[in-house]
């Protein structure tokens, strides 16, 4: 009976494999569901990606090919608008509508003055506004335009501005004389600060020069007089010789005269009244001339930029003006500075060369520490340290696991970031500013943060004589340009567009001078 039982059962079940799909025959895959702290696999150094527009300075995704054709024609009819715009002159009426009526003629003319430099003079000058090229990040219905700028008119205007201001009425320190004599017996005196008004009214010789000024008045007159007087003589000898009638004599010496007032001389105090307005004159110069330049960077008058540059790109734009203290923070910026620089014939090319890199600072790379520093411990990654941890206990103070603030302290630096927790705050040594830990743990760890390297050439037709018979080539660098990640420590690092190295920024300006056509390139790279 056992036989034939089985002999039943193996017909059902060959009947009922040849009926069901195979998908049901495979077996089922059998996973293993591990808690976090069953996690070994550690994540080393992410890589350092730039942003897309910072690689191809257009950031866009559209269906339409047409549309991206043109964008290279579009940036460039854009930096030309940015920089027109800068650099261009506001009407100085816009400050004096809300004045009195009085005084409205006597500002605008003296604003007038200010601002009648010509056009010619204006471009070659390096008191200007920089625009470097923008990075552009297109979306579906606006732009956000991110550009770089320099400026060295409002960094001068500043400058003057807060110099008379703290030198005339507010002096920081005592006012101290020093008195040289050169080898041919020529007395110079050298002033550590600009005199005070109140300082420059009650002076000694004060009075030395109100008499010298009250002199020089009366010198003027006197020669205005003499002149008078030879005038009339020359009109009597012509009418003695029949060439003029006495009644025309008269009406030539009164239209000589009409001019002439008699001159009433200042006292002493109307001297003091005038310094007193000089003074106060030369301050609201430069207060007028800021705020000119400020009105640049309102809202109201980027609104009106904002309409030509939809006119451009058909879209809504957004701008983000980054405002730089250096200026070879920005190769373009940087390469435009020298190109200006070599317009000029009579600089000379190794010498602005050498120059535009005087001030800038490199840190120092040391090679061989470089090589022989170790790859990271992946455990040592802040990543690595919290990821095995429940999210709910890292806020929260415990034995076993600790809270977040005590995982970075161990990540970075446990004795300062203890203090910093319990009130100890910490002082740098140097600028004796209060140092916060949790933002110097971010900033230290940022990519790119100081300058490694920077290298500028020129080449063409810059011989400082009248003939283009010969092209210059001439280089000069500081630091260096390689990547120190790939180069010297080993590690892999990326590369923008495929050739570029994305430590680098490098751009080409050509300029045009009398003598022919030349162009500047620059490099910057950072560590």
């Amino acid at each position: 009976m056992n036989k034939k039982l089985r002999a039943i059962n193996m017909q059902k079940n060959i009947h009922l494999e040849n009926n069901t799909p195979a998908l049901f025959n495979k077996k089922s895959q059998k996973r293993i569901s591990k808690p976090l702290t069953y996690i070994k696999s550690d994540t080393g150094m992410t890589r350092h990606f730039t942003p897309a527009a910072q690689e191809w300075f257009n950031s866009i995704y559209t269906y339409n090919h047409n549309y991206i054709k043109g964008l290279p024609s579009a940036d460039k009819s854009l930096i030309s608008l940015l920089k027109s715009y800068f650099n261009a002159i506001i009407n100085p009426k816009l400050l004096i509508a809300k004045t009195k009526p009085t005084n409205i003629k006597r500002r605008y003319k003296r604003i007038r003055k200010l601002k009648s430099t010509s056009l010619r003079i204006r471009r070659k000058s390096t008191k200007r506004v920089f625009v470097g090229k923008g990075e552009l990040k297109h979306t579906s219905n606006k732009i956000i335009l991110t550009f770089y700028v320099y400026s060295t008119e409002g960094m001068v205007l500043s400058y003057a501005f807060k110099y008379l201001s703290q030198g005339l009425f507010l002096p920081w320190n005592k006012f101290k004389e020093t008195v040289y004599w050169t080898p041919r017996k020529k007395k110079i005196i050298i002033r550590n600060r600009v005199y005070n008004m109140y300082e420059f009214l009650n002076l000694r010789h004060h009075y030395y020069w109100y008499m010298k000024g009250i002199i020089s008045l009366i010198t003027k007159v006197n020669k205005y007089l003499t002149l008078v007087n030879k005038y009339y003589k020359h009109l009597n000898k012509l009418v003695k010789k029949n060439v003029l009638t006495e009644k025309e004599k008269y009406v030539l010496f009164n239209d000589k005269v009409k001019s002439f007032s008699p001159v009433t001389y200042p006292t002493f105090s109307d001297y003091k009244n005038n310094t007193r307005t000089y003074y106060k004159r030369e301050w609201l110069k430069y207060l007028h001339l800021l705020m000119l330049y400020k009105l640049k960077f309102t809202k109201n008058y980027l609104s009106k930029l904002n309409v030509l540059v939809n006119n451009i790109y058909k879209k809504k734009v957004v701008f983000n003006i980054v405002n730089l203290k250096k200026m070879h923070l920005n190769s373009d910026i940087f390469t435009q500075a020298v190109a200006l620089k070599l317009r000029n014939k009579n600089n000379k090319l190794y010498r602005v060369l050498k120059y535009s890199l005087r001030k800038i600072k490199i840190i120092p790379v040391n090679r061989n520490a470089e090589r022989q520093m170790r790859k990271p411990n992946s455990r040592e990654y802040l990543v690595n340290m919290i990821r095995n941890n429940i999210i709910s206990d890292m806020f929260i103070n415990n034995n076993a696991t600790g809270s977040l603030t005590d995982l970075i302290g161990r990540f970075y630096n446990r004795t300062r970031w203890n203090d910093y927790k319990h009130g100890q705050v910490k002082r740098n040594h140097i600028t004796h500013r209060v140092v916060d830990p949790l933002k110097y743990f971010i900033t230290k760890r940022l990519k790119h943060m100081k300058l490694r390297g920077i290298r500028v050439e020129a080449k063409g037709r810059l011989t400082r004589r009248a003939s283009a018979a010969r092209s210059v080539f001439k280089m000069r660098y500081k630091g260096g340009l390689k990547n120190i990640v790939s180069s010297f420590r080993g590690w892999s690092a990326i590369m923008l567009r495929g050739v570029v190295k994305s430590n680098a920024q490098y751009s080409v300006i050509s300029s045009k001078n009398t003598n022919g056509a030349y162009g500047v390139k620059g490099w910057i790279s950072s560590k």
